[in-house]
Parts: structure tokens; C-alpha cells; sequence
């Protein structure tokens, strides 16, 4: 058995997050590599506690950067779970990328990460502000408050 799939020590408490219910599981090693999970109340949650204490995945959600001073982020998540390992090296590099606006939502931004796909989770449209650095282009009398040479 890999150590990746190694299963953790024996009687680990887990809270179970494949339903509404969140039954307290304790998971144990048993022989052959298998594992033995107790306190679940439905079989969802028999087989996450199982996959939990063996190879645990999770959905990453997080932003990464647009090239927008409106939007300066935009939403993204896996369309799947991915090993637990690998979500520090995907938000490296979802934190590497500049996006430019406009995207739209279950638009795919990496086509496969370890089997998933990253997907936007919200249309943006495009800037509408000038992008940073960019100058401004201001109206005709814009930059004064309206009745202020009234009153003066």
C-alpha cells in the first residue's frame, strides 16, 4: 500500500459533511487496508469517512486577478475534487493568472487540473472604469461639486 493511500491512525474523529446530517464518524484501520467507519446514519457518510482518513479530496474555490479596476477578481471553483495535496500548487498557479474581463460563468479557465476543470462561478462583464494605470477620462465639469459656485 502507498503511503498516499496509507490509511491514518486507528479511531479518527471525523465530522461527516456528505449531508445536512454532520454525524460524528470515528473511522478505523481495519485489516487489508480497509477501513471501518461508524456513527454515520446514512451511506454517504460511510464512504466519505472512509475516503477522508484514506485519500482526501476537497473543491477548491477561490479568485484569481483580472486586469479590471472594477473587478479586480473573479470567482473561480473545480468542478470536482482534487487530491488535498495538490491545492496549494492550484492556487499558485490560479494566482499567477491575469484574467481579462469579460468571462462568463462555467466559462473553463484550466481545462484539466489533476481530472478537474476550473470554471468561472460568476459572469463579469467588461471594465467600465479604466484599468489601472490607465488614465481617466474625465467629464467636463466632473470633478466639481454641483451648487458649490452657487453658494459661494
Amino acid at each position: 500500500m502507498s503511503a498516499e493511500n496509507a490509511i491514518r491512525p486507528a479511531g479518527v474523529d471525523l465530522v461527516c459533511i456528505a449531508c445536512p446530517i454532520a454525524c460524528r464518524l470515528i473511522v478505523t484501520a481495519s485489516g487489508g487496508g480497509d477501513a471501518t467507519v461508524s456513527g454515520n446514519r446514512c451511506p454517504r457518510g460511510e464512504a466519505y469517512g472512509s475516503e477522508e482518513v484514506r485519500a482526501p479530496k476537497r473543491i477548491l474555490t477561490a479568485v484569481v486577478p483580472t486586469d479590471s479596476a472594477q473587478f479586480p477578481c473573479a470567482p473561480v471553483r473545480t468542478d470536482r475534487a482534487i487530491r488535498r495535496e495538490l491545492v496549494k500548487s492550484l492556487l499558485s498557479e490560479l494566482y499567477r493568472q491575469r484574467v481579462a474581463l469579460p468571462v462568463r460563468q462555467g466559462q473553463v479557465l484550466m481545462e484539466d487540473f489533476d481530472g478537474a476543470r476550473v470554471v468561472f462561478t460568476r459572469t463579469l462583464p467588461p471594465d467600465e472604469i479604466p484599468s489601472v494605470g490607465e488614465p481617466r477620462a474625465e467629464a467636463e465639469g466632473e470633478d466639481q461639486v454641483p451648487g458649490l459656485q452657487e453658494a459661494l
